[in-house]
């Protein structure tokens, strides 16, 4: 819905879909290491996303058109050596290790894999690409984001010493408090394939919200 408004403000909005970054699992908001996905599962799934937010977004606006890009575009283009040389080299061990979403999951009984360790890198590395691709100088999400988000705003300023941003807001949560995502148990979707409309009703109707009283 952010993206909606800034696109009728006047602005060109980008949503980027993870066919890369999803073969890694970010482990943002996460206890425990995500399920890896085949690539015929990401394929799937990135022209699901394009379905859904056709709904929100104009793709084919003559003004201020959005986009859709995959991020496998140009990190399946790397080579390891070439990564580690070209972006991790502007990253400390101890700047990774502050990030909440890293310093959680150390201190959890699972810990983390060198996989989900290095997200952090890949979704900088975006950052930057959607930077000099198409002048992209802002970057939002959740706020269990802020972390990537960050890290990409400071590549592109060590790498090209220009200024961007990021804005975050809360996560939308369950009345248990955790976070509502894509891969918890009971999830509701915006396709009726996977959720009909009645279901979806019954589900935001049926919701335990918060509720505060006055004496």
């Amino acid at each position: 819905m952010a993206l909606a408004r800034l696109q009728r403000l006047g602005h060109n909005p980008i949503a980027i879909v993870g066919g890369g970054t999803g073969m890694i699992g970010d482990p943002s908001g996460k206890s425990q290491e995500r399920t890896l996905l085949s690539r015929e599962q990401l394929e799937e799934n990135v022209a699901g996303v394009r379905r859904q937010l056709s709904a929100f977004l104009d793709f084919d606006a003559a003004v201020h058109p959005a986009r859709l890009v995959n991020n496998a575009d140009w990190l399946s283009a790397f080579d390891l050596l070439g990564f580690l040389r070209d972006t991790g080299k502007y990253f400390t061990v101890n700047y990774m290790l502050q990030k909440e979403s890293v310093s959680r999951r150390l201190e959890s009984e699972d810990g983390i894999s060198f996989t989900e360790f290095s997200y952090l890198l890949l979704q900088a590395r975006d950052f930057l690409e959607l930077f000099d691709r198409y002048g992209c100088v802002l970057q939002m999400g959740g706020s269990d984001q802020w972390g990537n988000i960050t890290a990409g705003i400071d590549l592109i300023r060590k790498v090209r010493a220009k200024k961007a941003h990021g804005l975050v807001w809360p996560l939308m949560k369950t009345a248990s408090g955790v976070k509502f995502g894509k891969t918890e148990a009971g999830t509701i979707w915006l396709d009726p394939a996977r959720t009909s409309p009645f279901r979806f009703y019954q589900f935001w109707l049926n919701t335990m919200t918060a509720t505060s009283s006055r004496t």
